[in-house]
């Protein structure tokens, strides 16, 4: 039998207990027992009813509410926002309601947005589209409106084709405002590895049954419902369809500085209306990424070249709060205390540029003294133009929801 640790003085013994593990108790409490059982029923029954629940769900919070109501003041009333354009009107037939296409008749007419006219390949069938604003993007991508409202954000128009054998690819273009912010969306949302096609204003890439592309202020998703010839075939076509149907725009400035004169690919700009490297005096700056996948060159207008100076010292001060300050070269460079990358910014002219987390600061300074020597050599409408930024995204007016 266990008994007490030995060197216990009378005091301590007291308090502790020699044997642990004796029941002392001469009897049980009848009572005791039937609460216990009375409680471990009860956990076992909710237990039961959880999993029963889990596999039963009520079909109600899987409904779309655009498509439930009965005008689209209906959910104005309920939520405080509009149901989309497109088939939930005032009236609408339940084919219309649920996106098919009208058997007969007069076909209702429909705000295609910047849609092309002709989407279906042969054998494939378009449905009725629908239209998407700030107020109600929340009704079709809820939990990722951010995304698209931080990059411009003006509508959504969404489609859905059909073709043989139950097969159907899902569409959704965006327009964002401008090509800095479509070509924003494409490089976030394209995987590292993958490599993006670009030529005549038009930059896309194709993962497995899914097409993306960026085309002006245009950006699209196309989703097949699997990888089939058919499907494949259907995201050949929206392709081409995209290409000759939407209009290609003015070259963004920062596509003819990266890309033109730096030779990288457009796909790897990144725009930042704020808040770029968390910094919140940093706006309206355009990056792009090396080769190594590491070292990151940026550039922002100012406004005039003293401007631009006091705004390079303010990002020297921003990376110093996490860095040191070293020198090389007679240049001064801020080193991550925690990554021990580099980083610096200098003036060109009316803009700033930078190189940020570059792991050797030799190679970051070539290419630093590349862009600023490119961005010097731009013309001053360029410049101009620059410093007044793409356009700003719409703010939706409810809340709740962004």
């Amino acid at each position: 039998m266990r008994s007490a640790p030995a060197g216990l003085d009378a005091t301590e013994r007291r308090v502790l207990n020699p044997r642990p593990f004796r029941v002392f108790r001469k009897s049980y409490s009848v009572t005791e027992a039937k609460a216990g059982a009375v409680v471990l029923v009860g956990l076992l029954a909710l237990a039961a009813w959880v999993v029963w629940r889990g596999a039963h769900p009520d079909p109600a919070l899987f409904a779309d509410p655009a498509a439930t109501a009965v005008s689209p003041v209906a959910i104005a009333e309920i939520e405080g926002r509009r149901a989309p354009d497109g088939p939930s009107v005032a009236g609408a037939s339940n084919a219309e309601a649920s996106g098919a296409a009208p058997t007969g008749g007069a076909a209702t007419a429909v705000d295609r947005g910047a849609l092309p006219a002709s989407l279906a390949a042969t054998g494939w069938t378009e449905r009725t589209p629908s239209r998407f604003d700030a107020e109600n993007l929340y009704v079709k991508i809820n939990g990722r409106a951010d995304f698209f409202l931080s990059r411009g954000f003006r509508s959504l128009t969404f489609v859905t084709l059909e073709g043989p054998s139950g097969t159907a690819v899902d569409v959704e273009l965006y327009d964002l405002g401008s090509a800095e912010n479509a070509l924003g969306a494409l490089a976030a949302e394209k995987p590292p590895e993958t490599k993006a096609s670009s030529g005549g204003g038009t930059s896309w890439y194709v993962a497995r049954n899914a097409l993306f592309l960026a085309r002006g202020a245009s950006y699209a998703r196309a989703i097949g419902s699997d990888e089939s010839p058919a499907v494949l075939a259907q995201l050949e076509a929206l392709r081409k369809a995209f290409e000759g149907g939407i209009a290609a725009g003015e070259k963004p400035w920062t596509v003819a500085l990266f890309a033109d004169a730096l030779g990288l690919p457009p796909d790897r700009l990144q725009y930042a209306a704020e808040n770029a490297f968390s910094f919140g005096f940093a706006k309206n700056v355009t990056s792009a990424t090396l080769d190594d996948g590491e070292t990151e060159l940026f550039v922002l207008p100012a406004g005039d070249a003293a401007k631009a100076r006091a705004l390079s010292a303010k990002f020297e001060e921003g990376f110093l709060s996490y860095g040191e300050k070293v020198a090389a070269a007679g240049a001064s460079w801020v080193k991550d205390r925690y990554l021990s990358t580099f980083s610096r910014t200098v003036a060109a002219g009316t803009m700033v540029v930078g190189v940020r987390g570059a792991q050797d600061m030799a190679k970051g300074a070539e290419a630093l003294t590349r862009l600023e020597k490119a961005v010097l050599a731009l013309p001053a409408d360029v410049a101009k133009k620059a410093a007044a930024g793409p356009p700003a995204a719409a703010k939706p007016k409810g809340g709740g929801y962004e």
